[in-house]
């Protein structure tokens, strides 16, 4: 074992097997013996950045492209590792450097382009991710067309950024739904977009709830084309759409998905495509969705019935993914100041218990409490003069409500808001207030503040 080549397999093996402590016991041994061997080096940051230690993993990665500055798999993982570690420009540069020993390596691109997208550079992650899915040799990868669907629709490329996002089957939630419940879809065609007068096409819902509120719009489409259409959302979209004439039959969810007969079938985020729209083809864009007018009086009986500017606050999504849209309530707490103002909380569960730890005096109503499902919450946002709230499905009910609504965005947002502008296609009365640097909120609450004090003395 004195060979330092007999030491390095040793160590590579226990690597290999998940001995990450063993393999880092001797890796350490090696390089106290030989502290230039590249490759070790190497191996010990890839190790460091599987233990999620990216500082650790930046260290050995650097010290292993300075002795060998041609390794390409280095400096691969060091750009990995400054991107994991936050820092973006670093891992640019270093996965430029990859590119210029391997100019056709796909994974590299698509790590570029992410690093790209950190920084809200849209477009330059766009060339990338177009470089990562035009040198990619496996046929059978979905995940690099996905994401260039998703920088296509960012940059508003309909054309191109629809096609792709028929990849998005990838991500395990966009299918959750039909494995879990609609076996019977295996059984019956995809519908491409003919007129079919004479079938029953089934469309359901596969993503999260602002995604169903937001496509709820295309189901209007397709009632001309088929005998029957039917739709069936989840549980707590159930009441409002029903409540609303979107053209189709709502299912309920009472009815057991064996039970349901249709000829054809589509996801409901894949309606656009099959029917080729674009930007110029969003349908109404000034809002499609009402209130239950009983449970608006009751709600203003109960909850409204004073004479001050009403604004309806949310600042809680799901934590399951892009927690970036999340902002602590804290950060309101200038706008209650305003004068002559009402606000009311539409949180729902998960966040709702910050309400716990508001200052005595402030006078927020919590609505979310009152809400079973989204029909409540639509009767509550009818009665609001303005709405201002983080990404959430709130957002969208107002917005497909045709109600006055504050979006307000983390640095990197989500590609439906779009690069560089402040309004919505999607909604005509929706703002975007965007974050100008990671994190910071309180400058975003700013321009809304002065815009809401500019409302109120108009």
């Amino acid at each position: 074992m004195n060979n330092i080549k007999d030491k390095i397999n040793r160590a590579f093996g226990l690597h290999q097997a998940g001995k990450l402590d063993e393999a880092q016991a001797e890796y350490s041994q090696i390089l106290e013996e030989s502290p230039d061997n590249a490759n070790v080096l190497y191996l010990m940051g890839f190790l460091k950045l599987q233990n999620n230690l990216f500082e650790d993993a930046v260290l050995y990665l650097k010290k292993s492209v300075e002795f060998a500055p041609k390794f390409f798999d280095a400096w691969f993982n060091l750009g990995l590792a400054y991107k994991n570690n936050g820092e973006f420009t670093k891992s640019i540069e270093a996965y430029k450097k990859a590119l210029e020993l391997e100019p056709e390596s796909s994974d590299a691109y698509f790590n570029l382009a992410n690093a790209y997208e950190s920084q809200n550079n849209t477009f330059e992650a766009l060339e990338c991710y177009e470089k990562a899915y035009e040198y990619n040799t496996d046929k059978e990868d979905t995940v690099i067309p996905y994401f260039l669907g998703i920088a296509y629709l960012k940059v508003k490329d309909f054309k191109n950024g629809l096609k792709f996002y028929e990849y998005r089957p990838c991500k395990p939630f966009a299918t959750f739904c039909q494995a879990r419940e609609y076996k019977k879809i295996e059984e019956k065609p995809l519908w491409t977009g003919e007129t079919m007068k004479d079938k029953t096409l089934f469309v359901y819902y596969e993503s999260a709830l602002g995604d169903t509120l937001m496509y709820a719009r295309y189901l209007a489409l397709l009632k001309d084309k088929f005998a029957k259409v039917l739709f069936k959302p989840q549980i707590c979209l159930n009441k409002l759409f029903k409540e609303n004439n979107l053209g189709v039959e709502i299912i309920d969810n009472k009815i057991l998905p064996e039970d349901i007969d249709f000829d054809v079938h589509i996801p409901l985020m894949s309606i656009p495509y099959v029917l080729n729209l674009n930007t110029e083809d969003i349908p109404l864009s000034e809002g499609y969705l009402k209130a239950n007018p009983q449970k608006v009086r009751d709600y203003k009986e109960k909850y409204f019935n004073n004479d001050k500017f009403k604004i309806g606050i949310k600042w809680k999504g799901s934590t399951e993914y892009e927690l970036s849209r999340i902002i602590p309530l804290k950060a309101f707490y200038k706008l209650f100041d305003l004068p002559n103002t009402q606000f009311y909380s539409v949180q729902k569960d998960e966040g709702i218990e910050e309400l716990n730890d508001l200052p005595e005096k402030y006078n927020i109503i919590n609505l979310g409490e009152t809400f079973k499902d989204f029909s409540d919450t639509a009767a509550a946002i009818e009665n609001c003069d303005l709405i201002i709230c983080n990404d959430t499905s709130v957002a969208h009910l107002a917005g497909a409500m045709g109600k006055p609504c504050r979006i307000l965005l983390p640095f990197v947002q989500n590609w439906r808001w779009h690069t560089d502008i402040s309004y919505s296609p999607w909604y005509k009365s929706v703002k975007l207030f965007k974050q100008t640097e990671v994190d910071n909120w309180e400058e975003v609450i700013d321009r809304v503040l002065a815009e809401v004090i500019k409302k109120l003395n108009g």
